[in-house]
């Protein structure tokens, strides 16, 4: 009976023991598979018309952030992004929008409507 009992317990320590997974085995798995999500979801931002951009603090008093967008390196002056980021704003975004007929408020970036706007995360 105490056999048993013995042998019961070395078998179920045993199966514990090859259920936890080893520390490290799967590491570059796991880097792989985030850097193909990361590339679905830049493939499908891309396919629902989203660019990829930067959004960076301007020096001049008139337009306070600038808008980088990767794809066509342009710089532009977004008059409505306060509207969607209220406490803070974020440096990575993707972006859909259009370009407006008015005067500039920045030397170096043409103004530009944001339509859609969400934070990136790489």
């Amino acid at each position: 009976m105490k056999n048993m009992l013995k042998i019961t317990c070395f078998l179920i320590l045993l199966s514990a023991y090859n259920c936890v997974p080893a520390k490290g085995a799967n590491s570059k798995d796991t880097s792989n598979a985030q850097t193909e999500a990361q590339q679905t979801t830049d493939k499908q931002m891309k396919d629902k018309g989203f660019s990829k951009g930067t959004i960076a603090t301007s020096k001049s008093s008139g337009c306070p952030y600038i808008l980088n967008v990767e794809e066509f390196k342009d710089n532009l002056d977004p008059i409505n992004l306060e509207e969607f980021f209220k406490d803070q704003m974020p440096t990575k975004v993707w972006v859909k929008y259009g370009s407006l007929r008015r005067p500039s408020r920045c030397n170096d970036a043409r103004p530009v409507s944001i339509i859609e706007i969400s934070k990136r995360t790489e």
